[in-house]
């Protein structure tokens, strides 16, 4: 049964299909054609298309169908800027998802409440922020450097960078911003600035599983939010890239040093010796781990011992739950970015009759301005949790065959009564 989808979940799935590159079919003046989600701002979205123009009116209606996570998506869009190539529509006003689960989502019982709690401190630092979170543990061990020391970990730092360029710095942002357009993107967004050639431009795409480096989308998308129009935008980084070209520079490397979700400084390597060999992406890997060792270097020797440290469990809004995972929303400041994909989490689900312990794995995120939006599946329940979750929301008796599989993944350690 199709269900509507709630005002808060629309950009999310649309940002899912960005990610995970989900196939997407337009139908419109009676033909369907595969396209492309690309970018989704100020209640836009935008797709790369094949489909005859002639069709692509202004305010044409199209209707688009995904599929993400065994759910159908469906929607309709009104068509804003027609392109033969690219194509602008608004955000629709209404989306479905007709769920293909064995155990489907409902909203949660009303005596129902989620809360959790993050390992480690929180601190509230006057830094800029920035849109990636960095769980501070202790780093591999490194053979470039050593986090034992600050003073040589600053020389293993000067070392290092001097075998493959001419120039160095440690910038901190404690008492200044970023200094830059460059040094702006990566704080704001955690991503090192790479220039492995400066005469190759900015990278276009970003060859790393995880988002690491700065692209050419990234500035033209930064550069639109501030005002300018595509075009100008464009012609902005254009000038940038001219800029670094005639600066004699080889390759330039900067690096953001987040700490939580703070980027509290950035390391800045680059090379105008012709003589020497360009960055390449191993560079890009050794100076982000130098990043990573230098922050937890900095907490190590008591950088941040006087900051104010912000504690307590946290009270998600639900969206939706099932017995094999829930989606929530949450406008904490604190935990806007301090949860990832991928990581685990310990739940406690409580409801009038009782509460329950659960393990889960976060398994997909989506940052707003001013909230998180997370999916979580859970990997670990009580054989009798299991059972007491389950008659709670689906207001049935369990039965043997509903222990075979939730939402197509196991729960452990659940075993048959």
């Amino acid at each position: 049964m199709a269900q509507p989808v709630k005002n808060i979940e629309k950009e999310f799935l649309m940002q899912e299909a960005i990610k995970q590159r989900s196939p997407i079919t337009m139908r419109v003046g009676g033909g369907k054609w595969p396209v492309k989600l690309i970018l989704i701002e100020n209640n836009k979205f935008t797709i790369l298309h094949d489909v005859p123009l002639a069709m692509l009116k202004k305010g044409t209606v199209g209707s688009f169908d995904f599929v993400l996570r065994d759910q159908e998506i469906s929607f309709q869009s009104i068509i804003i800027e027609p392109g033969e190539k690219r194509l602008v529509l608004s955000i629709p006003e209404k989306m479905q998802k007709n769920s293909a689960r064995r155990f489907s989502r409902l909203s949660p019982p009303k005596d129902l409440s989620v809360s959790f709690s993050l390992e480690g401190e929180l601190y509230s630092l006057d830094f800029p922020t920035s849109s990636a979170y960095v769980t501070l543990k202790a780093p591999d061990p490194s053979p470039d450097f050593r986090a034992s020391d600050l003073k040589e970990l600053v020389s293993d730092f000067d070392k290092k960078a001097l075998t493959i360029g001419n120039e160095r710095s440690i910038s901190m942002f404690k008492d200044k911003k970023p200094s830059s357009i460059e040094e702006e993107l990566a704080a704001s967004l955690g991503r090192c600035f790479y220039l492995p050639n400066a005469q190759s431009n900015i990278p276009v795409i970003d060859p790393f599983a995880e988002r690491t480096i700065l692209t050419r989308e990234d500035f033209i998308q930064h550069f639109c939010s501030k005002g300018m129009e595509q075009s100008r935008a464009e012609h902005e980084l254009e000038m940038l890239e001219q800029k670094k070209s005639l600066s004699g520079l080889v390759s330039e490397l900067i690096v953001p040093i987040v700490f939580q979700k703070y980027s509290i400084g950035c390391a800045r390597i680059a090379n105008s010796d012709k003589t020497k060999a360009s960055f390449d992406l191993g560079t890009v890997e050794s100076f982000m781990s130098f990043s990573k060792i230098f922050a937890w270097s900095l907490k190590l020797h008591g950088y941040f011992k006087d900051a104010p440290r912000i504690a307590g469990s946290f009270r998600p809004q639900i969206i939706d739950i099932s017995l094999g995972g829930m989606q929530f929303a949450c406008n904490k400041d604190a935990l806007i970015h301090a949860i990832k994909e991928g990581n685990p989490i310990s739940l406690k689900i409580s409801t009038q009759k009782r509460s329950i312990n659960v393990a889960g794995i976060i398994r997909s995120s989506y940052y707003g301005s001013t909230e998180a939006y997370h999916g979580i599946e859970f990997s670990m329940m009580e054989p009798e949790d299991f059972r007491f979750l389950y008659e709670s929301l689906y207001g049935r008796p369990l039965k043997d065959s509903d222990f075979d599989s939730v939402e197509g993944s196991r729960i452990s350690p659940v075993l048959k009564p």
